[in-house]
Parts: C-alpha cells; structure tokens; sequence
C-alpha cells in the first residue's frame, strides 16, 4: 500500500507541473575532495556508429565497440566546460587552433577545454572553449566548417555508461598523485590533473 501511495504521490508532481530533482547520473563516477563529480563514459558518435577512443600510441580513432581506450574521464572545470582524458592511457583530448586532435599526458588549458551543449534531439556537441571549433570524428576541416551548418553527424555524441566488465579497468589516479592547475581567467575552481611529461601524437 505505502508503496502504491508514493507512485501515485510522484506522479501527481509530475502532472502538476512542479519541477523535480533530476535523476542521478548512474553508472561508474568518481569524486574528488574538490566536490566534482568525473563520469566515465564512452563517447559514442550514434550516425556513424563510432566511440572516440585515445589508444596508447597517442593517436584518435573511433571504434565500432567500447574498449578501455574509449573509455573517458569526463571532468567539469567551470559551469558548461569539461576535459576529457583517456582511463587507460592517461592521455587529454586536445584540439589544435586550425581543428586538428591530438592527446598529451599534460593538460593544457588552451587546447584540452571544451563547451558542452545538449542538442534539442537530446544528443551533445563539444566545441572547442578555445578554438571555437566543433569535436567530431571527421577531418580537421570539417570540425571547422560544422558550426557555419548544420551540425554533421560525426559531431553528435552520446556519453555511455561503460557496458566493460567492471573491475577491469584502471582507476583514475587518486588527489594525492595529481597537481593543482588553476584555470585562469574564468574558471573559479581548481582541477587536478596528473603532470607526466607532455607527449602529443596529432591526427589529421
């Protein structure tokens, strides 16, 4: 009975109106002693059918299934900017200023920040907080060229919660073994992030 009388009591709410909390963001997260909350997620182009995956030579591809180098720290830096970074390989996605992508063990600011907005159909894009220019998995001139149109395909993401066996993927590394950065001049808070040397690999 009592459990008969809260569905009905929520759904009440919901027909009134009356704006509610959302749901919590499920799946494996992390939080940090800062108070922000890392999702891991695949990044998942729906069109084409593609996850963004950061493998261990450094280079970007995308992958027709979900692997441990498609599997991504998605991390909020200020209201509506985050970084990814590749779990397995500790690498930050990064974008150059003529559109190009590249990973690097450092993170960097100016090219490794990026805008995320949700789409009316539900779906993502993330454009480049420097560059202005859009994250897809076509070529450099075409991430140029998508925010003058309609934004393409490749373009269109959806985070996924990891369908990987748990357990098998490494945990992101503790605050104890991160450095501060602060993300001058808009970003408020702190970010934590590994400091390894700077290694790029960049694609076309």
């Amino acid at each position: 009975m009592l459990l008969i009388v809260v569905t009905i009591s929520t759904m009440v709410f919901s027909d009134s109106g009356v704006s509610s909390m959302p749901l919590s963001d499920h799946g494996p997260h992390i939080t940090h002693s800062w108070s922000q909350v890392v999702r891991l997620r695949h990044l998942y182009a729906v069109k084409p059918g593609q996850h963004v995956q950061i493998r261990e030579d450094g280079h970007i591809h995308g992958s027709a299934e979900q692997t441990l180098n498609s599997l991504l720290e998605i991390r909020p830096v200020a209201p509506g900017r985050v970084v990814f970074r590749g779990v397995a390989t500790s690498r930050f996605l990064c974008m150059e200023s003529d559109g190009r992508l590249f990973s690097s063990h450092t993170f960097d600011k100016d090219n490794c920040v990026f805008r995320e907005q949700i789409l009316a159909d539900g779906y993502n894009i993330y454009i480049s907080d420097q560059h202005g220019t859009l994250l897809s998995l076509g070529n450099h001139r075409q991430r140029q060229q998508g925010l003058d149109r309609d934004v393409p395909a490749l373009a269109q993401f959806l985070p996924r919660i990891s369908t990987l066996q748990q357990g098998v993927y490494p945990v992101p590394d503790p605050p104890h073994q991160m450095r501060t950065i602060m993300l001058e001049p808009y970003f408020s808070a702190a970010a934590q992030f590994t400091s390894n040397n700077r290694s790029e690999v960049k694609i076309a």
